[in-house]
Order: structure tokens, then C-alpha cells, then sequence
């Protein structure tokens, strides 16, 4: 009988974990993930990652499309930095982050492979929703915000 209660309590602290990952952290996984392919320009990959939006709809949404001179400024980008500023879950299930991505890149000429010369703030907002295949992005919004040397942070 001790066995039947423990496997009981530990199936649903199992299912009550899920639920909880899957509620809070799936979410901004999946963001950071599209995000990331936003930034390194597979389109048609975080195209996937969305219920209906197109490609060619996320390119005009690019990160290195609005930062600066576009593309061509890019040399090298090293991993970005995530901050979730805020979680908002509607009733019908979709999620809204809103969150900052810290992009360092080295612009065109500078050649470093040990530190990022500069960095680019971007403001996202980002909407999701959880679909019979995973967490797909609903709508997305990307703002530049700033750009500075990397060395001021």
C-alpha cells in the first residue's frame, strides 16, 4: 500500500511539474529560441516556429535589419542576453513576453574573437500560444533601442 500512495504522489508531482514548466519556462525557451533564429537570419526556420507568419513577414521584423546600417554592419555575433521584463497570460492561453535582447556583435572591420566590440539593446514583444504541436509565436514586435560600445557594460 506504502508503494501505491508513493508512486501516486510522485506521478503528481511529476504532472504538477510539467504543468508548471510547461506554463512558465516552455514559453521563454521557445521565445529565445525564435528569437535567436531572428537574429542570425533563418527566416524560414522561425517562420516554423510561428502559427501563420511568413517568412518574408518576419525578415521586415529582422534584428540585423534594424540595427544601424543593416547586415553588412555584422562581422561576427556572439550569443545574446535575455531579460523576460514581464509575463502575461490571457485567458484563451496566449502568452505575452515582453523582454530585451542585449545582441553583441563586432562590426565590419573590427576583428576580435575573444570580445564583442559593440552591443544593440532591442525591445521584443513577443505573443504565444500552445498548440496541439508545441508553443507557436502568435505575433511579434522588435524595436531597436540602443546600440553602444560593449566595453560600457
Amino acid at each position: 500500500m506504502k508503494r501505491v500512495i508513493a508512486i501516486v504522489v510522485v506521478a503528481a508531482a511529476a504532472w504538477f511539474g510539467y504543468r508548471w514548466y510547461d506554463g512558465s519556462h516552455a514559453p521563454v525557451q521557445h521565445y529565445i529560441a525564435f528569437a535567436e533564429k531572428i537574429l542570425h537570419r533563418d527566416f524560414g526556420g522561425a517562420s516554423m516556429m510561428t502559427d501563420g507568419i511568413s517568412a518574408a513577414d518576419l525578415e521586415k521584423q529582422g534584428t540585423q535589419e534594424h540595427i544601424g546600417a543593416g547586415p553588412q554592419m555584422f562581422q561576427q555575433l556572439f550569443p545574446s542576453r535575455y531579460t523576460i521584463e514581464s509575463q502575461e497570460s490571457a485567458a484563451d492561453g496566449t502568452v505575452t513576453l515582453h523582454a530585451v535582447q542585449l545582441v553583441y556583435f563586432n562590426p565590419a572591420g573590427v576583428e576580435s574573437a575573444v570580445r564583442p566590440a559593440m552591443l544593440a539593446k532591442m525591445n521584443q514583444t513577443v505573443a504565444m500560444r500552445k498548440t496541439s504541436s508545441g508553443w507557436k509565436v502568435t505575433s511579434f514586435e522588435n524595436k531597436f533601442a540602443s546600440m553602444e560600445p560593449a566595453s560600457s557594460r
